[in-house]
C-alpha cells in the first residue's frame, strides 16, 4: 500500500438520516481536514485511483451534537454537479463502523454505484454524521451497520 498526506475538505452537513469493489490492491492516503484537523486514512482502488473504497477517521470524533436516530437524510445539495450532467445514478451500499459516541469511525463501500464521484461523495458524507441505528450488528466487538445511499439525477435538479 502507498500512503500520501494531503488535505481534504469535508462538507459539514449535520446529523442526517456485499460485494467489495474489486481491482487489485488498494492504495491508502492519510488525509487531514483543515477545519477540524481530523485525520483520515483514505483507501483508493489501485486499478482506478479515482474510486475511494474506504475512509477511516484517525483520532477523536469532532461531529457535534447527539446522534441522529432511525433515519439518515442525505442533502440533495451534495449531489455532484458533474454526476447530474452525466446522468450518473445508482445506490452505494456502505458499511459504517461506529465509535462509542456513535460517530462514524470508518465507512467502506461494499457495493459500488459504479461511478467514482457518487461513491466518493457517499463516503465523505458518511464521515460527517453521528447515527444510532435501531438494529446494529457487532463485528469484532464494534457496532456496525450497512446502509444504502441512493443517487438519482432528479435529486441534483432541485
Amino acid at each position: 500500500m502507498k500512503y500520501f498526506l494531503f488535505t481534504l475538505a469535508f462538507i459539514a452537513v449535520g446529523n442526517s438520516s456485499a460485494s467489495v469493489q474489486s481491482g487489485g490492491s488498494p492504495e491508502s492516503t492519510a488525509v487531514a481536514a483543515p477545519e477540524t484537523e481530523t485525520k483520515y486514512l483514505v483507501t483508493h482502488q489501485e486499478v482506478d485511483p479515482r474510486f475511494i473504497t474506504s475512509i477511516e477517521r484517525i483520532g477523536p470524533c469532532t461531529v457535534p451534537g447527539p446522534p441522529a436516530l432511525n433515519v439518515i437524510r442525505v442533502p440533495w445539495q451534495i449531489y455532484p454537479k458533474e454526476s447530474v450532467e452525466k446522468h450518473e445514478e445508482g445506490t452505494a451500499k456502505i458499511q459504517l463502523i461506529f465509535d462509542p459516541d456513535w460517530c462514524v469511525r470508518k465507512a467502506t463501500i461494499i457495493q459500488s454505484t459504479k461511478y467514482w464521484r457518487l461513491d466518493s461523495v457517499s463516503l465523505r458524507f458518511a464521515m460527517t454524521i453521528k447515527f444510532m441505528p435501531k438494529v446494529t450488528q457487532f463485528i469484532d466487538g464494534e457496532p456496525t451497520v450497512s446502509i444504502p445511499i441512493a443517487w438519482g439525477a432528479s435529486q441534483g435538479k432541485r
